[in-house]
């Protein structure tokens, strides 16, 4: 069989969700790849800090990885992971690509709380992630989102650099592109004369939402007008900050919409304070969407950013709500911003994407 397996866990309304489908479309429409596409989706696959609290879900989450074994068909002339949760399977599959997307869990920072804080995972889980991890290692190629995740692999798990190969998602431009603020906010219900911070992301530690908070209190003690938008879950301490501060009045949350997109288009700007992440997609689809980003000056972001968006010390929310003030409150800063973002995102192609995999893919079989 000639035939390449893509194979995922992760629904489309997720981060890795998103990659495998978008990726997959295009190796079929755009390169005429001759593919099949598996998605081993389950209801505790997606369920982070919900179903995967409950011990049984945990355990069938675990099973579940084993019997995933038993659902690969065989033959096929590549296998690409796009998850490496599903690590084991590369006992079954070879020769075997996997993508990475980021390995936090891993670093020196991710303490076990800090980790439960952030995926809603106890020890059970955090020994099945190191297991399929070792098996991440012994594929034949790796896919890394971004050159920080391809450092942190080779600095972490000794992986050669040069099995290591560095392809960018993209951005879907029929959803992320400009569009017209008024009519954005005008079907959001967002007040048109308002100054609106938009923050995109789950409240784990990592997204550093604390410093969010403390940030747009002080932009408000400036900017009266200015409302926070947030679109993600909120843990309970975050909400005891927002009522400490009496921001409640000022923040619209909302924990999951359908669709993100024209919120960046009702937006003036994206504050992105994370002091990790693998890529940092909400920024790529910020600068798409033609909104300006400040963003924390660590890990993947500055490599995704470039110079199109301002970067500051993603701990400090007074230096964060001064930039925050700079964009909302200066036409040309916005302006430069606008188109800065939007001729950095055109460097990130779902198409190139493709084409990078297939040379992948390429290498290993044909």
């Amino acid at each position: 069989m000639n035939k390449i397996l893509l194979i995922s866990n992760r629904s489309p309304s997720t981060g890795i969700g998103t990659y495998s489908h978008q990726l997959v479309k295009h190796l079929k429409e755009t390169w005429h790849v001759d593919l099949d596409f598996l998605n081993l989706t389950t209801l505790a696959e997606d369920s982070y800090g919900n179903i995967v609290s409950m011990s049984s879900q945990k355990i069938k989450r675990l099973v579940d990885h084993l019997l995933f074994l038993q659902k690969i068909p065989k033959d096929y002339k590549v296998y690409h992971i796009l998850n490496p949760n599903l690590g084991i399977l590369i006992m079954k599959c070879h020769p075997a690509v996997v993508t990475v997307h980021d390995v936090f869990p891993f670093t020196p920072i991710a303490t076990h709380d800090l980790i439960t804080q952030s995926l809603g995972l106890d020890s059970p889980i955090l020994l099945a992630m190191k297991f399929n991890i070792k098996f991440v290692k012994t594929a034949d190629r790796i896919i890394s989102v971004s050159k920080h995740t391809k450092k942190d692999l080779i600095s972490l798990f000794r992986i050669k650099a040069s099995k290591i190969h560095v392809i960018y998602p993209g951005i879907d431009r029929n959803v992320f592109h400009v569009r017209d603020k008024r009519k954005a906010r005008q079907n959001l219900n967002l007040p048109q004369k308002s100054k609106i911070i938009l923050h995109i992301g789950v409240d784990e530690p990592r997204k550093n939402i604390k410093t969010l908070i403390e940030a747009f209190y002080k932009v408000k003690k400036r900017v009266p007008e200015a409302l926070l938008v947030r679109i993600g879950g909120m843990r309970s301490a975050t909400k005891k900050l927002i009522a400490s501060l009496h921001l409640n009045d000022s923040i619209v949350h909302h924990k999951k919409v359908p669709s993100t997109h024209l919120f960046y288009n009702a937006a003036d700007v994206l504050a992105f304070p994370s002091y990790y992440e693998g890529f940092g997609l909400p920024v790529l689809e910020a600068m798409a969407s033609g909104l300006p980003v400040v963003a924390g000056d660590s890990t993947s972001i500055p490599e995704i950013v470039g110079k199109a968006g301002m970067l500051f010390p993603p701990f400090n929310a007074t230096i964060l709500s001064e930039l925050i003030c700079k964009v909302i409150n200066d036409k040309k800063t916005q302006q430069e911003m606008t188109i800065g973002g939007l001729e950095r995102s055109s460097n990130f192609d779902w198409n190139l994407c493709a084409k990078q995999t297939l040379e992948i893919y390429k290498s290993l079989s044909f």
